[in-house]
């Protein structure tokens, strides 16, 4: 077995855990090898909970096995201490002959200094430069590298591609298995966006149901360009974040935040303020079509419903490129794209 093969394992060993469990943290899976033998694998499972290399760790039989062993790990190992401790510091002292890392993590606070801390120790660190990580996940690796969160959009349509009868008027399309399926995509991420309309029509609750949450509910952003929002009678103060650019509406209210730079200017404000790594746009056919239109947007999800709805409602926004993922949920085929572009957004 070479290390590609074994980074490969590492790697599928990672897409076992659930993006909505780990949240914020990357997906990261581990293998420890010694005399060609693989002696155990794990993977990051919760938000909050041990890392890979730990949960990898603790599968050995006996931890006197680590002596003189490989460890492959699809991302470079944590440096700080954080929630759970710098996995980097505690592989220092196992005994490790040989640490082989997929890519070195993106975050500032790790970036090289685990790799650092390995070397220090003694243990020889070879980096591949593999893809596992980035591939399982977009949004960690995007944030990090470009400073702004990771956009998806989404959509959901009849089957002749239309939201609803008119702008005004909200249309149940997806049924409860789909409605869980969306849920599933919303509680991996850090916040929901809507325009001012869709606020106006829904009423929406922006929370992730259906579902056991182990982590915060997302941010809920509202855009109200005009400050059309600013005399309904609503509580925002539960994890709300409205941006005005009007200012008085701005002066009122913690919640409601001034931005006159549109759409880049809330992006980076939502990244570098708010720490904010990813973000649901769940707005009508306008806000999607903006966020397109500015190529600020990675993924784009639709799901095509089998309702039909008048040939003069509201259209749903298209792409002129196939979906890189199709998959039936419920009553509705869920299509997948990404922005494999990404211009204008770095």
């Amino acid at each position: 077995m070479n290390d590609l093969t074994l980074m490969a394992l590492a790697g599928k060993t990672a897409a076992q855990a659930n993006k909505d469990l780990t949240f914020e943290n990357p997906r990261v899976g581990a293998v420890i090898v010694k005399d060609n033998v693989v002696l155990a694998t794990g993977y990051h499972h919760q938000f909050g909970q041990e890392h890979a290399e730990m949960n990898t760790f603790h599968q050995l039989k006996d931890p006197a096995q680590v002596i003189d062993a490989t460890m492959y790990v699809t991302l470079e190992p944590c440096s700080t201490h954080g929630k759970v401790g710098s996995c980097a510091q505690s592989m220092a002292k196992w005994g490790l002959r040989r640490v082989v890392i997929g890519s070195i993590d993106p975050n500032p606070s790790t970036n090289g200094h685990g790799v650092a801390i390995l070397k220090q120790a003694g243990i020889q660190v070879d980096v591949l430069n593999t893809e596992h990580s980035r591939r399982l996940n977009p949004e960690f690796h995007y944030y990090f590298e470009h400073r702004l969160p990771y956009v998806q959009l989404k959509l959901a349509t009849s089957k002749n591609g239309i939201v609803s009868d008119n702008a005004k008027t909200r249309i149940k399309l997806t049924n409860h298995k789909a409605d869980i399926d969306v849920h599933q995509e919303r509680a991996s991420k850090s916040a929901i966006l809507i325009g001012s309309q869709t606020f106006l029509t829904d009423w929406p609750s922006l929370t992730v149901r259906y579902l056991a949450l182990h982590h915060p509910q997302p941010l809920r952003i509202v855009l109200d360009r005009r400050g059309r929002l600013q005399n309904i009678k609503f509580d925002f103060s539960n994890r709300w974040l409205i941006y005005t650019e009007n200012h008085a509406f701005a002066e009122k209210h913690a919640y409601v935040k001034e931005s006159h730079n549109g759409l880049i200017g809330v992006l980076n404000d939502l990244a570098q303020q708010q720490q904010i790594q990813s973000i649901m746009v769940e707005g009508g056919p306008s806000l999607i079509q903006s966020f397109i239109a500015q190529d600020l947007w990675n993924e784009y999800l639709i799901y095509r419903t089998d309702k039909l709805l008048l040939d003069s409602g509201l259209a749903s926004v298209t792409l002129q490129q196939n979906p890189d993922e199709m998959l039936t949920i419920g009553n509705a085929v869920k299509l997948r794209y990404f922005n494999h572009l990404e211009k204008g957004v770095s």
